[in-house]
């Protein structure tokens, strides 16, 4: 039997590491430590649901300095850590029509059908499959953290409680 991965098994499609911002929309309040023979010490937040886990992917890529209105190259080398950037980037350019190493990652993009193309693919790439999420989860995270619909009410981002939750 496969095993599921981590970033599907926590929710979480950027497979983003634990921090404050994974904690505002709803992460365990512990990040799970990830064993994936990169000796980064890299580690996974881990959402309730797919729903919060996009918003804090999406809120990450449009708020934080180190990708907030980047160049597409630039800002995927520092979120893959700069691990595999050609191959992340060739992935991502299949996927999102339009996209080129020069795109900026701004608020445009970001509202755009284009932003939901691209957090599509960067969840299939960390994933190393589709990624489960309902379409209407991409969409309603979109609205939610650009918080641009009256009639939209998101769950609330309740932090999880959690028993022991084991290395991956």
């Amino acid at each position: 039997m496969a095993k599921v991965p981590a970033s599907i098994r926590y929710k979480n499609p950027g497979a983003m590491w634990g921090n404050k911002l994974a904690r505002k929309w709803g992460a365990a309040p512990k990040a799970v430590t990830l064993n994936d023979g990169k000796g980064q010490g890299n580690n996974i937040a881990v959402f309730p649901t797919y729903l919060q886990g996009i918003c804090a992917q999406l809120d990450l890529w449009r708020t934080s300095p180190k990708y907030r209105n980047q160049r597409f190259a630039d800002a995927i080398a520092v979120w893959s850590g700069h691990n595999e950037v050609p191959s992340y980037i060739a992935f991502c350019k299949k996927r999102v029509p339009g996209l080129d190493e020069n795109t900026i990652l701004n608020d445009d993009f970001w509202r755009s059908p284009s932003g939901i193309a691209f957090l599509k693919a960067q969840a299939w790439h960390e994933a190393g499959q589709p990624y489960p999420a309902a379409e209407a989860d991409w969409i309603e995270a979109q609205h939610c953290v650009f918080n641009d619909r009256d009639d939209f009410a998101p769950p609330p981002p309740k932090p999880m409680i959690t028993s022991k939750i084991g290395n991956t």
